[in-house]
């Protein structure tokens, strides 16, 4: 394990949201100002794999392991599913040295001749938010949250369900949850209702956290897609960061690239489309069915989220028809990815 030296940034921000709710997109808005510098997502071991120390599992929940590169493994430690506050760190706060360690020398691997930034990096984990902005010693913390029903739309379109079945063991087996908590768990059968659920209990748990946190802020999805520039701006103002015409310029210039071949389907990681696009965009592409039953659910249940009727224009019956189309299209696209990779395995095994 690396010895103990000096963090090479100046101050640190802690970007945390839902898994497929933006917070690659904001993370590269807010790494267009000169003097920040971004971490895509630094605890994924899959990504940064040069410590030997495996974090992810921390954020997942259940085991942490600790492999060492140049020896044999360690024993692993057990950990809480989820680490809600530093108090939740195992005796003599190993995970936490572990984590700021690692961060560490991913920082120094991927910006090596530079000291004195503003690190920004992320973690799509909202459960462990108040552990892991402690471990690393966040100066900020910015969340980002996103309507349920746009991360159930993001995820299902991405073909990504499997994930949710993983992180609904981990939230079923959750001895915590308030009975109130247990029975929206208990009520959720098709895995849209569970995504939905594991979504609003993330969210909630995110707005309390930022309510109660001095240095921490929150970002609305929405809000966000409506004035890119300024929800950015008031970013960086909150972080320290200056702004003026300069700035300004670079975020702009963000905004207008558009790759070749780029579109909502193209690239697993899009943060080139078009804000408006993306607002609300599972009004138009959530499959009517669905849409009806995430609805009911949500007055089943009295849950305090938007739905048309309730905050939103209805949908027409030609944005129906259109949503239905994008359904279909959608289906299609991941067929023709499946096709594609078996052609590539059945070569390879050639």
């Amino acid at each position: 394990m690396a010895s103990q030296r000096p963090t090479p940034w100046r101050r640190l921000t802690y970007l945390v949201g839902h898994s497929r709710g933006g917070t690659t997109w904001l993370g590269a808005l807010i790494a267009c100002h000169p003097d920040a510098r971004y971490l895509f997502e630094p605890f994924a071991s899959q990504a940064h794999p040069c410590t030997g120390i495996d974090m992810q599992t921390v954020f997942n929940g259940g085991r942490f392991i600790h492999h060492d590169k140049v020896g044999p493994p360690v024993a692993d430690v057990p950990i809480a599913r989820f680490l809600r506050d530093a108090d939740c760190d195992p005796p003599g706060g190993l995970l936490a040295t572990l984590a700021a360690t690692h961060l560490a020398e991913v920082a120094r691997r991927a910006f090596p001749a530079e000291h004195g930034y503003h690190l920004v990096t992320k973690q799509p984990r909202i459960e462990n938010v108040g552990w892991a902005s402690s471990a690393i010693a966040a100066d900020h913390v910015i969340g980002l949250d996103r309507h349920p029903f746009g991360v159930v739309n993001s995820v299902r379109r991405w073909g990504m369900l499997k994930w949710t079945r993983i992180e609904w063991a981990i939230l079923r087996d959750d001895a915590t949850l308030s009975p109130e908590d247990r029975a929206l768990v208990d009520g959720a059968r098709s895995l849209e209702e569970r995504l939905l659920v594991t979504t609003f209990l993330r969210s909630r748990h995110l707005r309390e956290f930022i309510t109660t946190h001095e240095h921490a802020m929150l970002v609305d999805y929405e809000a966000l897609c409506l004035d890119p520039v300024g929800e950015t701006t008031r970013v960086w103002r909150a972080i320290g960061l200056p702004t003026g015409d300069a700035e300004a310029e670079l975020l702009q210039a963000m905004l207008r690239v558009r790759r070749d071949g780029d579109d909502n389907r193209s690239r697993f990681l899009n943060v080139f489309k078009d804000p408006q696009s993306r607002l609300h965009a599972w009004r138009t592409e959530l499959p009517d069915s669905i849409r009806r039953r995430l609805e009911a659910f949500v007055r089943r249940h009295s849950l305090p989220v938007a739905i048309p009727g309730a905050g939103l224009p209805a949908l027409s019956a030609a944005e129906r028809w259109l949503a239905r189309q994008a359904d279909l299209l959608a289906i299609g696209d991941h067929c023709r990815r499946l096709a594609s990779a078996t052609a590539r395995l059945r070569g390879k095994a050639a």
